[in-house]
């Protein structure tokens, strides 16, 4: 199940543009709205789930924000987004990984999830997913 979702992923990201799918935002506003509503300090530990080739990590970035983790099943999305930030992704933990097979190596102050835990259909999906965020 695991490899079929990651296949699926990265035909998605292969073979579409950010504007031919839904989830798409050119601003992240209520998102950032959110994390800014926290008011952590510049180096607090976020981390975006199913961050992919979304756009948050850039906002995150020019807001000053220095210690941030994106996670995604697709490696296409995260090689995008690495080219599209150029030498600003050297500054992004990339994590290439199933949410379900997720084993974090810390404890993150912000979880951010916009929209990969809609995916998740099957209740094993779902109580693995919040096992690993409880963490």
């Amino acid at each position: 199940m695991e490899k079929e979702r990651k296949h699926h992923w990265e035909t998605v990201y292969k073979t579409k543009k950010p504007d031919q799918v839904g989830w798409t935002q050119k601003i992240p506003k209520t998102s950032l709205e959110i994390i800014n509503s926290f008011e952590v300090d510049k180096t607090a530990k976020i981390i975006d789930i199913g961050g992919g080739d979304a756009k948050l990590v850039d906002y995150l970035l020019e807001q000053g924000f220095t210690n941030i983790t994106v996670l995604d099943i697709s490696a296409e999305a995260i090689e995008k987004a690495k080219k599209r930030l150029g030498v600003k992704a050297n500054n992004i933990d990339w994590i290439i990984s199933d949410i379900t097979e997720f084993e974090p190596k810390t404890t993150y102050d912000i979880w951010h999830d916009r929209a990969a835990f809609h995916f998740l259909t099957t209740e094993e999906q779902i109580s693995k997913y919040m096992a690993i965020a409880k963490k």
